[in-house]
């Protein structure tokens, strides 16, 4: 992987094309983003009404109310993470986003911790997506096929459309995430306005007298502090997204500070708008008990006053953001994989396969459908909340290593030039290490041995393949 730390003079006009010709990478992909354009991939990627109706069921399932809290403090972890991914994106703002900045602030046996586990959510997020959306379709069209099979070929169907359109330029996939995104702003301000005319019980009262469902289902037992820190490792996966805007790098126009700006406001909408709308869920609900035992509690806050015609309306509105999300993840992560293959960390053939650019749309054609065949596979093969809660620890171990890389960074790299510079240094980065290692370590037994197994097989893999043909090469040039 190429390395520069030499100082570099940012430019309004071209400074991100510069900096990237500076660590070694040719300009390939279409710089047709400004800032805004760029936040509005993110936040498509990120998908509010998503995250909150669908990825939120994980924790709603396993910590009841004390998603609530949980929210807060994961909230508070979002911001603080996008002042982090702010400085370091500008630093280096290439498309592989969070991999790409790893393998600049990291020592290499933990970058291909952090890269491994980063490239797994390129094959979880997208089938957790698609089979959010036919879930939901299923709920709106009873006519269609109901079960779990035919919900998995309807998640298939679902990720080909998403490839199709992904396969267009990235001036296409902004404008339909532009639409979409459109569309579940309104969806948010209507279920904003319904819970706040309809409180049902005071803020305290979700943030301080949690309950969640006993363990037979038939009631109510107030929640643990516990509970709250396991709460926050789940939502990892529903407050997250926004370093989609680090995988555009390469296509957003002006300076480097212009990246890190977009990741930050990318990371801080995220935080409000999802945290806003899962207490105000709960807020109005009209009984806790009947939203924790729903299929879809928040679904169930919005019937319960708009009856079955205003739900069918925000039902719409989250398949329609579903798909906008998913039609932006998938192009997010196959910037990741084709940065990868660019950077060389897979073997030779998969290497140039992946590097695929198309000719006129200037996307990479073979990362992407890579990523939609394995995901179609996945759909069959999963179950949702699986999928989000693994999603959400292996969030949690990269955004932790960030933190440590910020860290390091700083203190390796002081000559630097930093566009877009983290204020109150250290801070932020010891506050989110804290964070993400007590959510970390408050999950459970067989969630944490499943991270460790990939954990020990990414160093396996570095120190089996990587190191070994690095040396070789090194050892041929200097001969």
């Amino acid at each position: 992987m190429k390395k520069s730390n030499l100082p570099f003079v940012d430019s309004k006009e071209d400074g991100a094309q510069r900096r990237l010709e500076q660590l070694g990478y040719p300009q390939e992909l279409d710089r047709k983003l400004s800032v805004f354009g760029n936040v509005v991939m993110a936040l498509s990627n990120v998908s509010p009404v998503m995250a909150a109706f669908v990825y939120a069921l994980a924790a709603f399932a396993t910590v009841g109310i004390a998603t609530g809290p949980a929210a807060i403090l994961q909230g508070i972890n979002v911001i603080l993470i996008g002042l982090i991914l702010g400085e370091l994106g500008s630093m280096y703002p290439v498309s592989g986003g969070l991999y790409s900045i790893v393998s600049y602030v990291l020592p290499k046996p933990l970058v291909f911790i952090a890269v491994f586990t980063f490239m797994i959510q390129a094959f979880i997020y997208p089938p957790s997506i698609a089979m959010g959306v036919a879930q939901y379709l299923q709920i709106l069209f009873p006519q269609l096929p109901q079960g779990a099979l035919a919900c998995s070929a309807i998640s298939a169907i679902t990720l080909i459309i998403a490839l199709l359109i992904g396969l267009n330029s990235i001036v296409t996939s902004n404008r339909v995430a532009k639409i979409f995104l459109a569309l579940q702003m309104a969806v948010i301000f209507v279920f904003l306005y319904v819970c706040f005319a309809n409180p049902q019980r005071s803020l305290g009262d979700v943030l301080f007298n949690a309950e969640m469902l006993n363990e037979s289902g038939t009631g109510t037992v107030p929640v643990t502090f516990a509970a709250v820190l396991m709460g926050i490792g789940i939502l990892c996966a529903a407050i997250d997204g926004y370093p989609a805007s680090l995988g555009f790098s390469e296509e957003t126009k002006g300076s480097c500070r212009n990246v890190g700006k977009a990741v930050f406001i990318s990371a801080a909408t995220t935080a409000v708008i999802i945290v806003v709308v899962l207490i105000m869920g709960m807020v109005a609900a009209p009984d806790l008990f009947a939203f924790l035992s729903n299929e879809s509690p928040l679904l169930y806050t919005a019937e319960s006053y708009m009856g079955a015609i205003g739900a069918t309306i925000i039902n719409a509105g989250i398949i329609i953001s579903s798909f906008g999300c998913l039609v932006v993840i998938i192009n997010y992560m196959a910037r990741v994989l084709y940065t990868g293959a660019r950077d060389r960390i897979w073997p030779g053939k998969m290497n140039s396969a992946l590097m695929k650019v198309s000719g006129k749309g200037k996307v990479p054609w073979a990362a992407t459908i890579l990523i939609a065949a394995v995901d179609c596979i996945l759909v069959f093969a999963s179950d949702i909340v699986t999928l989000i809660t693994f999603g959400g620890m292996a969030a949690a171990t990269v955004y932790l290593l960030i933190a440590i890389g910020s860290i390091n960074s700083r203190l390796r790299d002081k000559e630097s030039t930093r566009p877009f510079k983290m204020p109150l240094f250290p801070i932020p980065s010891i506050i989110v290490i804290l964070f993400l290692v007590v959510a970390i370590t408050s999950q459970t037994a067989k969630d944490l041995a499943i991270v460790g197994g990939l954990l020990a097989l990414a160093l396996i893999y570095y120190f089996a393949y990587i190191r070994p043909r690095d040396r070789k090469e090194e050892k041929d040039e200097n001969q």
